[in-house]
């Protein structure tokens, strides 16, 4: 939070931080009660009992902002499980021998359908080439883009008759997970603030706190495309 000039002691002494979209000055309009919220910690899920966020509006009344809420570390409009959740668990489950839906929903403590729509939505979030691209133009060292390598063996290429699963998108979203983790470097290379954890919930993070956009997790959300995937500045 940002501390103005004012009276010690009144209201107007402590105000939000500025509006993400026109930088104006903002105030503070009440709370709003959240339900219970599962974030990553060192030692792993960790259920958090409904936090109370403070809702802010800004001055400006021209501004597409004005009503908004100050969301803590890791958490994300519209969602019970925190981003970073949900990279974890597709992580696990891309990676692990053996493993299934149900039984990495069983650990992440979420429905298998959950976990299902976790992997489609992360594969939609970008258009592999244009994130190669923003990876590419903005890494001064020019070193190769990191290459998802499945450790299981069982994620072959379908057939003609088989029915297509998300074993056969594993190669691309895992690919996405990397690329969004190595562009997470690159914007704290570059001295822009993200908050901790991975790579991609860390740009959604930002994507949100800079230009108010929300990627939707049960309907489909255009992919980023260059200016909102580097949001520099």
């Amino acid at each position: 939070m940002d501390c103005l000039p004012g009276r010690a002691g009144c209201k107007q002494e402590v105000r939000p931080p500025p509006c993400g979209l026109c930088s104006g000055p903002r105030w503070w309009d009440g709370w709003r009660r959240v339900k219970w919220q599962a974030t990553l910690t060192p030692d792993g899920l960790t259920w958090v009992e409904g936090p109370w966020r403070r809702r802010t509006r800004c001055f400006n009344p021209e501004c597409d902002s004005r009503s908004s809420t100050l969301y803590e570390a890791q958490a994300y409009p519209y969602r019970t499980f925190a981003p970073a959740v949900a990279v974890a668990a597709v992580l696990e489950l891309l990676s692990v021998e053996g493993a299934t839906v149900v039984s990495v929903a069983q650990l992440w403590q979420c429905d298998p359908r959950t976990l299902d729509r976790w992997l489609g939505w992360i594969g939609w979030l970008a258009e592999l080439a244009v994130l190669l691209k923003v990876c590419w133009r903005y890494d001064p060292s020019g070193m190769p883009p990191p290459v998802f390598q499945p450790r299981r063996k069982d994620l072959d290429p379908p057939t003609a008759t088989t029915k297509p699963t998300w074993k056969d998108r594993a190669t691309l979203i895992g690919s996405l997970v990397l690329l969004f983790e190595w562009l997470a470097r690159l914007h704290r290379d570059h001295g822009i603030p993200l908050e901790e954890g991975p790579g991609l919930s860390a740009l959604l993070r930002r994507q949100f706190d800079r230009y108010r956009l929300v990627s939707m997790l049960t309907k489909r959300s255009p992919p980023m495309q260059t200016q909102v995937l580097w949001s520099g500045g």
